[in-house]
């Protein structure tokens, strides 16, 4: 009697630990610890004195449960707005972010401000499987915003 419910028990724990980590064929989450990373901001039609973005918004790393790490934030200040095409933009090739929880989506919610000559675009919104160092791409409306995950 005592192996039935031995046995009982572990198959109810190989069955949660499956749910848990989502099957055996879905993507593992990256672990906690440093991300090398840099991000793209795109906006094709883009047509002011030098044809770069001026975006605001919010980038960032997600765990499966919600919680969020901000790689990058910035507010709307309108035609304050400043011109960036990458980040980091001061020559270096990464920023470096310590992220406390597992990682499996990259997200941006980012606008473009174009105060004075027409509505703002949108870049990017939404969210997006993360599956290790690569590159990953969250289009909006208007154009798009790439996250270069160089050691995540």
């Amino acid at each position: 009697m005592h192996f039935k419910t031995v046995g009982r028990l572990a198959a109810v724990a190989s069955a949660a630990l499956l749910l848990l980590s989502g099957g055996a064929g879905a993507a593992q989450a990256a672990a906690p610890g440093p991300v090398l990373y840099s991000i793209d901001f795109s906006n094709p039609q883009e047509r002011d004195d030098n044809d770069l973005p001026e975006p605001y918004g919010r980038v960032w790393l997600q765990a499966p449960w919600g919680q969020q790490t901000a790689l990058w934030e910035h507010p709307d200040v309108g035609i304050n707005t400043p011109t960036l095409p990458r980040y980091p933009d001061a020559g270096r090739p990464y920023e470096m972010r310590f992220v406390d929880h597992p990682v499996t989506e990259v997200c941006a919610f980012v606008g473009e401000d174009d105060t004075g000559i027409n509505v703002d675009d949108e870049l990017a919104a939404g969210c997006v499987p993360v599956q290790g160092p690569g590159s990953y791409t969250i289009t909006g409306a208007d154009g798009s915003v790439t996250v270069n995950l160089y050691d995540v």
